[in-house]
């Protein structure tokens, strides 16, 4: 194992790195190994371990070979610089059984990094998750047991994650989970396939158990959400986001388990372009009873909390499925089973400034439970037009020839400013294949 120093008087003047902080640079084994891909990751822990506290750690511009988990937690007044490749093996029996639970819904991470006052910056390098290796082995699966998420910002404060870039992600890109004071900025995610085999569940950015949260200057393009924020996050403010691809920016999904009540409050998401993308600007809950879902590998619902003081504000949407969208049985939508029985409350939900253009006849689509029905749900300036309006082309396969606002159990629509037009279905999907008819189902095209 190789770690080698930026200058020789820091490995050698031991007692004064002690005083004053130390400086671990690394350089891949393959440097000495003839070119050949040796694991780095036992030189990168070690890195940590000598200069993770009142230190630097950099990687230099090589790339890195990492074939085993990486656990760089415990941190402190640590600055990182990434200006390499770091470079995930595609190894998936390895990473199926050693990747470090995250808790959450049994997923699993290949880094767990974070600390207290900690600096994480992408200097040129990134992080390759050689991706493609997982959607080949997923066949457009939701959640591949052991699947691995890229990166996760654990049990953090005050952390500062600025200009990573990841390509290609094996699964979630980043999470941040346990944490609070937690700014990731000018962050680039590229999750594409080359083949038939889509990137589902590679969200760009999702938090759970975290509070005050910043995501500014993102670019984020995958096949599913670019940025959500799971079960009892507070105090989000994500900005100045581009998502293309996938199912656009979102609250949830939450109300999975029942002893664990969600409790999401004061997100604000702003300044946002979508464009070919599935969904938009959505909140999605569990229903209330427990059933086993298989395209998501898991049990859920019956969970209770709080959505409140959610604004979505200043969005382009750009051939989107579904612009807007409040659903409370996402999961088990096309079964039907259990929808309309949420008991998660929701309200105080503000789409404000919303323009562009809908894949199909409908542009929003809000259905609140008949235990939990929503109030104060508002529209202010939210103008949606079909792709086929906009070319002076007739809506196919429908009886209707206009944008669909459905609503069902919103309170005061009256006073909402949502042009309510037709009852929302409670097992209304998330993923929208056609126009709506007047009985509320999509057809197929």
């Amino acid at each position: 194992m190789k770690l080698w120093f930026l200058t020789l008087w820091v490995a050698l003047a031991a007692a004064w790195v002690d005083n004053q902080g130390t400086t671990c640079t690394l350089y891949p084994e393959s440097l000495v190994h003839h070119g050949q891909a040796v694991d780095d990751s036992p030189s990168i822990q070690q890195a940590f371990e000598m200069c993770g506290n009142n230190g630097t750690v950099i990687f230099s511009k090589n790339v890195f070979h990492v074939n085993t988990v990486l656990n760089t937690t415990n941190l402190e007044n640590c600055n990182v610089h990434l200006r390499g490749e770091l470079r995930f093996s595609t190894n998936i029996p390895y990473w199926r059984t050693h990747a470090i639970s995250v808790v959450l819904q049994d997923q699993v991470t290949a880094w767990l990094f974070g600390g207290t006052n900690v600096s994480f910056f992408g200097e040129g390098g990134f992080y390759n998750g050689q991706g493609q290796a997982w959607y080949n082995a997923n066949k457009n699966q939701s959640n591949q047991p052991g699947r691995p998420m890229s990166i996760t910002f654990y049990n953090s404060t005050n952390l500062l994650v600025d200009g990573l870039k990841i390509l290609q992600p094996q699964f979630w890109a980043t999470f941040v989970w346990g944490s609070k004071n937690v700014s990731v900025t000018n962050l680039f995610v590229n999750a594409t396939s080359n083949n038939e085999w889509g990137t589902m569940n590679c969200d760009g950015y999702d938090s759970w158990q975290s509070d005050n949260l910043l995501v500014e200057n993102a670019t984020i393009i995958t096949g599913d959400d670019c940025i959500a924020a799971k079960g009892n996050t507070t105090n989000l403010h994500a900005k100045n986001i581009y998502c293309e691809g996938g199912t656009g920016i979102t609250i949830g999904s939450i109300g999975q388990y029942p002893e664990t009540p969600d409790y999401n409050m004061n997100t604000t998401f702003e300044n946002v372009h979508i464009k070919n993308a599935m969904d938009g600007a959505y909140i999605k809950t569990w229903q209330g009873t427990r059933i086993y879902t298989p395209s998501n590998g898991d049990w859920g619902g019956g969970g209770t909390g709080l959505v409140k003081n959610i604004t979505f504000r200043n969005f382009t949407m750009e051939n989107v499925g579904l612009p807007i969208q409040l659903s409370q049985c996402v999961y088990s939508a096309n079964s039907d089973k259990g929808c309309n029985t949420s008991k998660l409350q929701v309200e105080d939900v503000k789409w404000e400034d919303i323009r562009g253009t809908s894949r199909f006849n409908i542009a929003a689509s809000l259905y609140c439970s008949d235990e939990r029905p929503c109030p104060n749900i508002t529209f202010d300036n939210v103008n949606i037009t079909s792709v086929n309006a906009t070319l002076g082309l007739p809506y196919y396969g429908t009886d209707i020839q206009h944008e669909l606002y459905q609503c069902t159990n919103v309170l005061g629509k009256k006073n909402s400013g949502i042009p309510c037009n037709q009852a929302a279905p409670s097992n209304f999907s998330q993923w929208i294949y056609g126009n709506v008819d007047s009985s509320g189902l999509a057809t197929l095209t």
